[in-house]
């Protein structure tokens, strides 16, 4: 019965052409027993027992390779046994970074930057405005207001946010006032749109640098016409995110800022805010109440239309 370590000779020996069952038994009568046996052997053995020059030059060179391979190396040895191991306990500067970490709830962050978009295209103002064209519409039909004009004045004069903040005793709308609101919207202002607008340069100047690297078509063509020998090591590796990982840390550290204090209570209270004004505008009855027959003519009429590319950015 043929032995594994021989089956292993037989294959090695098919892959450069040799299957001639003579051969294969002369190759064995040399003392061949394994893949490892080539490299006590000379060329000449080699074509004694019956293969061309190439061939036997492939098995010599397979050989070696294999043997400089499986070889240690010497300084790799050596240096391990002389020198302690490096203790490795992280970054020592670790200890001194402070910030990077979230503090206010992601939901209230994203109410927050949506209202913010909101605020710069006037939609908070949009209940004044409903009022003030309700009234003229009335007064130029000589018609009395309709109920809803009160509804809505009592709504921007006298917010109530208490099923809102129940859960927070000694909270209530009268806390909720234009100044703090437009404190939170300068805050983002300041804070939170520079270290976005950062953190997406960095982004793609990182995207830049990867794609330079991995997908430079005339790089690629001359390495793939080549049977890819040629690429250079890494080069489908991306750049080191480290950087990205500190922008998202500076993104996060402006949103703190952007929040601290009342930012939260504020935030949650804009979103409500918004969330009303929206269900005013889906009311069916108010495109007639102000004198348009549609909702988009209401909008225009407003001054708050925006773009289906300012949507999708929200």
């Amino acid at each position: 019965m043929t032995s594994n370590n021989f089956n292993e000779v037989i294959q090695q020996l098919s892959e450069i052409g040799v299957t001639d069952d003579i051969i294969i038994t002369a190759i064995k009568a040399l003392g061949v027993n394994s893949p490892e046996d080539f490299a006590e052997l000379e060329r000449g053995d080699l074509i004694g027992a019956g293969l061309n020059p190439v061939q036997a030059n492939k098995l010599m060179k397979g050989a070696q390779n294999a043997a400089i391979t499986a070889m240690p190396s010497a300084s790799a040895v050596s240096m391990d046994a002389i020198l302690p191991a490096i203790p490795d306990e992280g970054h020592w500067l670790n200890a001194l970074k402070v910030g990077g970490v979230l503090k206010p709830d992601q939901s209230t962050v994203i109410a927050a930057i949506r209202a913010a978009l909101a605020e710069k295209v006037g939609l908070f103002d949009v209940p004044i405005k409903l009022l003030r064209e309700m009234e003229r519409f009335a007064d130029e039909n000589d018609e009395p207001v309709d109920p809803t004009f009160f509804t809505l004045r009592q709504q921007v004069t006298q917010r109530d946010y208490a099923e809102l903040f129940e859960a927070i005793p000694g909270l209530d709308g009268t806390f909720v006032t234009d100044a703090r609101k437009q404190q939170l919207f300068e805050r983002i202002r300041t804070f939170l749109w520079p270290a976005v607008e950062a953190g997406f340069t960095q982004l793609k100047s990182w995207q830049d640098n990867w794609l330079q690297g991995a997908s430079n078509p005339t790089m690629l063509m001359m390495a793939m016409s080549k049977g890819g020998e040629s690429l250079p090591p890494g080069i489908m590796a991306p750049p080191d995110t480290g950087v990205l990982h500190d922008c998202g840390d500076d993104i996060n550290n402006a949103i703190n800022a952007a929040f601290k204090g009342t930012g939260s209570q504020i935030a949650a209270a804009l979103a409500y805010d918004a969330n009303e004004i929206r269900k005013t505008l889906e009311d069916p009855r108010m495109p007639m109440l102000i004198g348009t027959t549609s909702r988009e003519q209401m909008i225009k009429k407003l001054g708050v239309s925006v773009s289906a590319n300012y949507a999708r950015q929200e």
